[in-house]
């Protein structure tokens, strides 16, 4: 209808037509697609007796995988990353040693980069310790890791279920981000 006497337009009793809110709602946030990290656990569950220093954990198959950036490879009991980004690396190993102290590393598969290690005093993995580590990086797509016994003798890694663990030997990687961590130099 038009108010002749206003010279505009009016509508369902508004004389400036139907009001708008104000302010004007914004519209809801358009949530982002969100992937599920990269992330895979390999396991050991039967015992090894006297693992060569410098042999790889045989860790023997995977127990969970989600994502395809990373690849366990049972023929050089490396885990692959195929895809580039920042990674957590936790592992735990059962061991007894009554030479030395347990020490287990986290290496590349051709031995020239160590990312972490773990081990225990002297004298205290006689009857089993659980030795655990944890490692962070950067790393590019084509590297490949492996836990290698760095004791400097054999070692043994008793059957699961052996006090105080319940595996022999466990390798979780996850990713956390897919760019390097800042410099803060």
């Amino acid at each position: 209808m038009i108010d002749a006497s206003l010279g505009r337009a009016s509508c369902c009793g508004f004389p400036q037509g139907i009001p708008q809110p104000f302010p004007p709602r914004p519209n809801p946030p358009v949530p982002l697609p969100q992937s599920e990290p990269d992330m895979i656990q390999i396991r050991l569950t039967t015992a090894q007796t006297a693992l060569a220093n410098g042999a790889a954990v045989p860790l023997t198959g995977t127990v969970r995988q989600s994502g395809n950036g990373l690849h366990f490879d049972p023929a050089n009991r490396a885990v692959q990353v195929t895809e580039s980004g920042v990674y957590l690396f936790q592992w735990h190993v059962l061991v007894q040693s009554d030479a030395a102290a347990p020490v287990i590393a986290l290496q590349s598969l051709d031995g020239q980069t160590v990312l972490g290690y773990s081990g225990v005093p002297a004298g205290t993995a006689a009857s089993g310790v659980s030795v655990s580590g944890t490692a962070a990086a950067a790393l590019p797509a084509g590297t490949a890791w492996v836990l290698v016994n760095v004791t400097g003798d054999p070692v043994d890694i008793p059957v699961a279920g052996t006090a105080p663990a319940a595996f022999a030997a466990s390798l979780t990687v996850t990713e956390i981000g897919d760019r390097p961590f800042p410099d803060f130099r």
